[in-house]
């Protein structure tokens, strides 16, 4: 990702990526490099360069400026061909391991009680993003795929990815959803101030233990009020992402006209995400159940127009969902039909009535006789997301 700064802006340990004017100008024979030492920057500065683009995810970066206009002003991003969904998915591997690194760091500095720093933050938003331009589809598949100990970051990682997809099929302003990124990212940081005992706790609740739970939105907004974060929308999802439409949220009980846009996002994309992983009391819930949980509680607990944009995004039989069709097979999901969101595309590989495998077949149930019935659990089958996953990748 490229960010244009001036000359007199640059920094040592800064990657260069372009430098403003034709080259004979100044004394670099190559384009893209790592400043390295004061004298660099002062050739640089002494050849009249004007302007500098920056690779702000291979060097340094400049601190993030006080509004998010001047940030949206100075950030470009490179155009990202597409990608196919196997290649995109090592990708989003690679990512998402990163990704653990750094949130368990930001996480980390906070429960030692040191200030909240977005920089690095900021810069896994933006890959995630980029993430998404190559390929709608493959880093929300990659990100659903977490240990039940990697849990609370990777949580924070999906939701991050999840927010972004959604904002975009909304069509809200790029600035806008870069926020919605960030939102994501931290919207339960709260929860770094409950004990273990709460957090890993493998039974349910107590009245007691679920009263600290709810503090959790109250603390996560004092955690980001002290980072003087440039924008407010982290400071709203945070508080108000477990806020429902009719009232019966926390921690303030607001109803529908009272909750933003982005805390109903958020809303959806939490439920979602944490149906749908393993956690220390919740065995993760296949992909199309987690999303008939949420359907049936449209306009009660969630909101109907950021629903559609939610199935509209990851479909109503998201990637990797396992169907019963009507003639007795197994079908994992390997693609959507935007048309026909009830008839994906999919990939049969089990016989119901014969109790075993079958050569997988690709199929288009838009154009097909064959309908579904039900959707499965996988696991009670003997398959497991990675299993399938390697089936659908190359027809994703």
């Amino acid at each position: 990702m490229l960010r244009r700064i001036k000359a007199e802006q640059l920094q040592v340990g800064m990657f260069v990526a372009r430098l403003g004017g034709p080259w004979m100008n100044h004394p670099f024979w190559r384009s893209r490099f790592l400043v390295t030492s004061d004298e660099q920057v002062e050739q640089i500065q002494a050849a009249n360069v004007q302007d500098v683009w920056i690779d702000i995810l291979k060097g340094r970066n400049l601190p993030t400026p006080a509004t998010p206009d001047a940030m949206e002003d100075e950030i470009e991003t490179e155009e990202e061909p597409e990608s196919n969904f196997e290649d995109e998915l090592e990708r989003a591997r690679e990512l998402i391991k990163t990704g653990r690194s750094l949130i368990g760091n930001m996480f980390g500095d906070v429960r030692m009680g040191r200030a909240l720093e977005t920089n690095g933050a900021l810069l896994l938003v933006d890959s995630a993003s980029t993430s998404l331009s190559r390929h709608s589809q493959a880093l929300l598949a990659m990100a659903r795929l977490k240990e039940k100990d990697d849990y609370t970051y990777l949580h924070s990682f999906s939701v991050c990815a999840l927010m972004i997809a959604v904002g975009r099929t909304l069509k809200l302003p790029d600035g806008e959803v870069r926020e919605l990124g960030l939102a994501g990212l931290v919207h339960d940081i709260g929860k770094l101030t409950l004990p273990d005992s709460i957090l890993l706790k493998a039974s349910d609740l107590s009245p007691a233990e679920e009263e600290q739970m709810r503090r959790h939105p109250s603390a996560g907004y004092r955690i980001l009020n002290e980072a003087r974060l440039y924008t407010n929308i982290p400071l709203d999802v945070c508080v108000h992402h477990h806020e429902r439409v009719d009232g019966r949220g926390y921690p303030f009980g607001l109803v529908e006209h009272e909750i933003s846009v982005h805390a109903k996002i958020a809303a959806i994309c939490d439920t979602y995400d944490s149906l749908t992983s393993p956690r220390p009391n919740h065995q993760a819930w296949s992909p199309a159940r987690a999303v008939e949980y949420i359907a049936v509680r449209v306009d009660t607990l969630f909101d109907r127009r950021v629903f559609k944009a939610f199935t509209r995004t990851v479909g109503i039989y998201p990637l990797g969902t396992v169907l019963r069709l009507r003639s007795n097979r197994l079908a994992v999901v390997c693609g959507q039909n935007d048309d026909e969101p009830l008839r994906p595309r999919v990939m049969t590989f089990y016989s119901v009535a014969a109790s075993t495998a079958l050569p997988p077949q690709l199929i288009d149930l838009s154009h097909s006789e064959d309908t579904v019935v039900a959707f499965e659990d996988a696991r009670q089958w003997g398959y497991s997301d990675e299993q399938l996953m390697a089936m659908y990748a190359p027809h994703g």
